[in-house]
């Protein structure tokens, strides 16, 4: 029998290595362990990797260790270099549900103290995922040896693990922050012989080691750089810190070795002041950069205070504010914070530090770097402040605070310092665009995260939080959005621009479509990779955002129920004519009784009375039983309220000062099981004519591109039959129900694709492919999915909210184009978002004349139009287009494809 015929078998974690120890002296394989994962570890290939492991590593340069659990105790594997793809593609990762194949036993028979560790060679995946409310607390397997259960590798001599994602930022048990020992000889008030750094640059060479004690002031901390190649294990920590040391002489680099960097990297902030001791000294690196200190007064002098573990033990202690001596004079940390309204007006490549509101907070995106395996991380940001509506566009790279960076989020305070200005010209209109990334010392600060740093005695940051008070910084929260595809700058809206902005070559290097497949298949986890192809477009799809069909469906609505007031209004006409009628009679009727007698009178009564006789006039209540409109009506209005499902809908700013939007209720549209929403509802501040009806803007419907509408007035809007703007229309109580529209997709054949024709689609559309609005409510949500995979299991959340739960934003519709391979042999689905004139992303020029074509070479509906619709078939028909696409890996199978800009071939 074939061993995918095996049937599973329950063993336990306890019991796993004495099962494949058995099964290896009989020769007999062993039965499929289902287990669970709850760490996933990296680490680089040691120097006897093979000798260890008896596995090849090939090409690989990672090693992955495997926590594995049953639910009762857990073990460390090895994974097999073969089975890396896997956790490059994510689908190996914390939580994931598996069925291990394929166990060995091994032993390191070169090494007298080696222990047994097994090897997974093989591994099929099960539905679900794995959680814990305290993954932590699940013990090791009881006879679990040193290396399966601390933080240190299975193989190799390495001392640490490696961030699953890059290398810039710390990870391990051995980075936290640890009490600091008290030590009579490390007291900063003793007595002891101190040297200043100027004095100590110029005389180093003639000075007895020892050297004395050098006291200073943190001004800049470089990222920390892992500087370890495969293979060259014989340093356990292959780390390196940069710090900048100033104090009242000079400016001096102190750089941080080995094991030194995990045990003091977190400590030596920006802004410490720190006692050095047992360092040696050199000259300074001349190939290093130093860091554009704002000390202008301050000389930079031309050495290094190296701090190693031995040979000698530095000592470093950091001195408490309380602590530090007036008398050693120590400079002051600056800085140079930009405002918006400056941005534009600074010098190229200038060093600057920026602070703001944060508007926009995009997803990690890992950019393969060139000629190496490893990757840069990084995310673009948009902060605004209150001197411009226009936001400052950071990117930010890894500064080596992972913790920082995982708790960014829209609405919360930015700091970011050290940042370089870049200055990006497009086209040949040579048009700026101004943004920020990160140097090699930028450091972020968020919400949480401010301390008592330097800056918060900055002017800037005091005027900034006087307008977080404002009603402007509010209306600036209520529209940050988080996720979403995102690339700065935009491109150009020709291709000869396109192409003049690849270097000196000016030649684009097109992706054949059929080869388009092997390029994404080799994408990593969340790896971000711009391709350009090319061909002609056989379909487009039209996905309108869900609250377009619910303001067609309102509009329906509404004319339906202007029609029923309308009739409503013709039955109380005539029921006036009947009433009228009515008195008449009863004129008649008493008039007839006063000539014949009671009998006579009481027949003829009986006799001719068209409706029952009353003796009051009808009321409001009794026209219900002649007008059945007005009684479904009523009954609408009897089980609904303004604030209930299907009432009105409105966004305004609440009235409180301390950004804690309450909100009122959560609406959902029914019917909706594809494209559920989340709408978030606000409380209207009161006004003095604030009536009982509330209003809500309505967005027009969407015609079919190239329509007019000869009835909208002056100023842009449809009015309607009772003078009302059709975009701001009074919703009362008897708003009805939304019903599903069936027709959602709107959709333009141009070619008609043969059924056996291999077509790549985009799949599943991922709930971070399109932003998501931030709210208060959902911060904890935003930062959770804004994060990657970590490597750990982390404790299940106790809510079970989901990012589909974020609403979009309400202008987010979007295209599916179908492109068709110029050899009609492949056709390939991509996602088209086009840039609105209030979008938070950029495009290049709005200037076009509003075809669909100029949409998709400028990237964004012209500033004259207000709405999307379908192109003509005529359109599109032969026309030869250059695609630039951005792809991006959501893990495993789930690519992401989106259209940038498609170029017309002439």
């Amino acid at each position: 029998m074939s061993e995918s015929f095996v049937e599973p078998q329950d063993v336990p974690i306890a019991e796993l290595k004495e099962r494949i120890r058995q099964a290896e002296r009989l020769r007999q394989p062993l039965a499929p362990v289902p287990a669970s994962v709850l760490a996933v570890y990296r680490y680089l290939v040691g120097g006897d990797f093979e000798g260890e492991t008896g596995e090849d590593p090939g090409q690989e340069q990672d090693v992955f260790d495997i926590v594995v659990t049953d639910g009762l105790h857990k073990i460390k594997c090895l994974l097999s270099p073969k089975l890396n793809h896997l956790v490059h593609r994510n689908e190996l990762c914390a939580g994931c549900h598996v069925t291990l194949h394929d166990l060995t036993l091994r032993y390191n028979e070169g090494d007298v103290q080696g222990d047994s560790f097994i090897i997974i060679k093989d591994v099929k995946f099960r539905l679900g995922t794995f959680s814990s409310d305290d993954p932590d607390a699940i013990p090791d397997w009881s006879n679990a040896l040193p290396p399966e259960t601390g933080h240190h590798p299975l193989t190799g001599r390495w001392g640490h693990y490696l961030p699953l994602w890059n290398n810039e930022d710390p990870y391990g048990e051995q980075w936290e922050l640890q009490e600091a020992e008290e030590n009579e000889n490390n007291d900063p008030y003793a007595d002891f012989d101190r040297i200043e750094l100027k004095k100590l640059a110029s005389k180093y060479k003639n000075i007895s080691r020892p050297y004395p004690v050098v006291v200073g002031r943190v001004l800049a901390r470089g990222r920390a750089h892992h500087y370890g190649k495969p293979g060259r294990d014989k340093e356990k920590w292959t780390y390196q810190g940069y710090l900048e040391l100033g104090d009242s002489s000079g400016t001096a680099s102190m750089v941080l070795w080995g094991s030194t960097v995990p045990a003091l990297y977190n400590k030596l902030e920006v802004g410490a002041v720190v006692k050095v001791e047992n360092y040696t000294v050199r000259q300074g690196f001349a190939l290093r950069s130093r860091p554009a200190l704002h000390n202008t007064q301050l000389p930079c002098l031309n050495i290094e205070l190296n701090i190693n573990s031995r040979k000698p033990a530095a000592v470093v202690t950091v001195v408490p504010d309380n602590q530090v001596d007036p008398e050693w004079d120590l400079p002051d940390v600056k800085y140079k914070f930009v405002r918006s309204s400056e941005l534009a007006m600074t010098e190229d490549q200038a060093i600057v530090d920026v602070l703001g509101l944060s508007t926009f907070v995009g997803r990690w995106e890992r950019l393969r770097r060139p000629m190496c395996p490893q990757f840069w991380q990084s995310r673009w940001v948009h902060v605004t402040d209150q001197t411009s509506a226009v936001p400052m566009v950071l990117q930010l790279f890894a500064t080596s605070q992972p913790r920082i960076h995982d708790n960014i989020t829209a609405g919360h305070i930015v700091v970011a310092t050290h940042m370089r200005v870049m200055q990006s010209t497009v086209g040949r209109e040579k048009k700026k665009f101004v943004y920020l990334t990160t140097t090699r010392e930028s450091q972020v600060y968020t919400t949480g995260f401010h301390g008592y740093h330097g800056y918060r005695t900055e002017q800037a940051l005091h005027d900034l939080a006087d307008w977080l008070q404002s009603g402007q910084a509010r209306q600036c929260a209520l529209k940050a959005v988080i996720g979403g595809c995102y690339g700065y700058p935009p491109l150009p809206p020709t291709l000869e621009e396109y192409k003049a902005g690849q270097g000196e070559e000016k030649d684009v290097k097109v992706t054949p479509l059929h080869h388009l497949p092997a390029e994404l298949s080799s994408l990593h986890y969340c790896e971000g990779k711009r391709l350009v192809v090319q061909g002609t477009i056989a379909m487009v799809t039209y996905m309108p955002h869900p609250q377009e069909a619910t303001d067609r469906e309102q509009h329906n609505n509404r004319q339906e129920r202007e029609n029923n007031r309308g009739q409503l209004q013709n039955d109380q006409e005539q029921q006036q004519n009947n009433q009228e009628q009515l008195q008449n009679e009863r004129e008649r009727l008493q008039n007839d009784r006063t000539v014949q007698n009671g009998a006579q009178t009481a027949s003829t009564s009986t006799s001719t009375r068209p409706v029952p006789s009353t003796s009051h006039d009808l009321s409001s209540s009794d026209e219900d039983i002649f007008s059945p409109i007005s009684e479904r009506l009523r009954s609408r209005s009897q089980e609904r309220s303004p604030m209930t499902k299907g009432g009105p809908v409105t966004r305004a700013r609440s009235k409180d000062m301390d950004y804690q939007w309450q909100p009122v209720s959560l609406l959902k549209r029914p019917g909706r099981k594809d494209m559920r929403k989340a709408v978030r509802v606000f409380e209207e501040p009161e006004t003095e004519d604030a009536g009982p009806k509330r209003k809500v803007k309505k967005k027009r419907g969407r015609p079919a591109r190239g329509r007019t509408d000869t009835t909208a007035g002056p100023s842009g809007q449809q009015e309607s039959a009772g003078g009302t703007s059709e975009r701001e229309i009074d919703i009362d109580i008897e708003l009805e129900p939304l019903r599903e529209d069936e027709d959602q997709a709107m959709t333009v054949n141009v070619i008609q694709l043969p059924p056996a024709l291999p077509r790549l689609t985009t799949g599943r559309l991922h709930p971070l492919t399109t932003p998501r609005v931030w709210h208060p409510r959902h911060s904890d949500l935003a930062r959770e999915a804004l994060r990657l995979q970590t490597s750990e299991l982390r404790p299940a959340r106790q809510d079970n909210t989901r990012v589909e739960d974020m609403p979009v934003p309400n202008d987010e519709s979007y295209y599916i184009i179908t492109l068709l391979g110029l050899n009609n042999d492949v056709a390939v689905d991509m996602l088209f978002f086009p840039v609105r004139n209030s979008d938070h992303r950029a495009a290049y020029s709005h200037d076009h004349d509003g075809s669909f074509l100029a949409m998709l070479e400028n990237g964004g509906m012209a500033m004259n139009t207000e709405d999307l619709g379908l192109p003509s078939h005529e359109e599109l028909l032969d026309v030869r287009l250059v695609c630039v696409l951005d792809c991006f890996s959501h893990g495993g199978d789930n690519v992401e494809l989106v259209l940038n800009r498609a170029y017309r071939v002439r």
